[in-house]
């Protein structure tokens, strides 16, 4: 077991941000991972799980020993002439994935085309784009508990998918970490083209019947022109949730600006998108030197270099005061702040 010390994160976090962790391990199967915790555990050592570095903000060094999963597997297997199981491990790279099932011929993740990330930390936010979320073609989450080393297998219904939201994101679920999943995918070629916004696309494309490859190609395009790849300029995508609010709030809202966008959800409250709020506040393209916001989509913070966490947090408290006082809404950050 290779633990090393005061390991730089910089290439480990999407932000880019220069700090390190006193001890540091990447694992490539469930026995290191529970060897890493059996040593943290007899030197009373914190532990934190890191995955692509996605959806995190590292404000501070890490203190105690920080574990990089990187468990990788893919393995496909046919149950019907409809259907596919496929299991992958948590470290494999989630884009890796759905171009990888799309290829194959296994659909159904199309939809969530380059979100950045480890297929481990798909469950965990159950992220979604495009009228696609991840609860809907997954099957089970494996996991090992770090504190007793007991694995555990969730079902669909055991992981409390909502919008953004999991058991793993509860006090219930903090412990589990999560070593491998199983989506089941279809083997028709039926994409969802609900979407507005992929509707709005296809129409662009000239197309008049689009397939999962047309609709993995449109994704990918679309969010490159708006997103800013955190290679070339460090952020964590998504900054920021869409507010989901009362009718009182959006009549509101609409008598100042008629044209604000809404979608009702089944409990008679509204989905408004926090990217429009965050642009009518005039926050897209702001730029507080080494920090700010995208000039192509306001939900995306960005560091432009040399910029910290600590700056990142301040800036998204700034935004998210200022969205309250102006609309009277409430915005909550996807990525945690460390």
């Amino acid at each position: 077991m290779q633990i090393e010390e005061n390991r730089s994160l910089k290439n480990h976090n999407s932000f880019g941000f220069d700090i390190s962790a006193e001890y540091f391990i990447e694992v490539s199967n469930e026995a290191q991972l529970i060897s890493a915790l059996q040593w943290a555990r007899q030197k009373s050592l914190p532990v934190f799980i890191l995955g692509g570095g996605s959806n995190i903000v590292f404000t501070r060094d890490v203190t105690g020993l920080v574990i990089h999963i990187g468990i990788m597997h893919y393995d496909a297997n046919v149950i019907s002439n409809q259907h596919v199981e496929v299991r992958v491990g948590a470290g494999m790279c989630w884009h890796e994935l759905v171009a990888r099932t799309t290829q194959e011929g296994y659909y159904g993740l199309e939809n969530l085309a380059l979100i950045p990330g480890y297929a481990g930390a798909a469950p965990i936010q159950n992220i979604g784009a495009y009228g696609s979320e991840v609860c809907d073609t997954l099957i089970n989450v494996e996991t090992i508990d770090q504190q007793s080393a007991e694995k555990r297998t969730l079902t669909n219904d055991e992981c409390g998918f909502s919008y953004r939201h999991s058991i793993f994101k509860s006090e219930q679920g903090a412990n589990l970490i999560v070593t491998a999943v199983t989506f089941r995918l279809s083997l028709i070629d039926k994409p969802v083209v609900q979407y507005q916004a992929l509707k709005d696309a296809i129409k662009d494309a000239g197309l008049t019947h689009a397939s999962a490859s047309d609709i993995f190609k449109l994704v990918c395009t679309v969010r490159r022109s708006k997103l800013p790849d955190p290679k070339d300029l460090g952020n964590a995508g998504s900054f920021f949730k869409n507010p989901v609010i009362t009718r009182q709030q959006l009549d509101a809202i609409a008598a100042q600006y008629s044209d604000v966008p809404s979608f009702e959800q089944t409990d008679g409250q509204f989905k408004v998108p926090a990217a429009w709020l965050i642009d009518r506040a005039g926050w897209k393209g702001y730029r507080n030197t080494h920090v700010g916001v995208h000039d192509k989509q306001a939900l995306v913070l960005i560091n432009h270099s040399g910029g910290s966490g600590k700056q990142i947090a301040l800036l998204a408290d700034e935004i998210k005061s200022d969205i309250q006082n102006r609309f009277n809404v409430c915005l909550e950050r996807e990525p945690v702040l460390y």
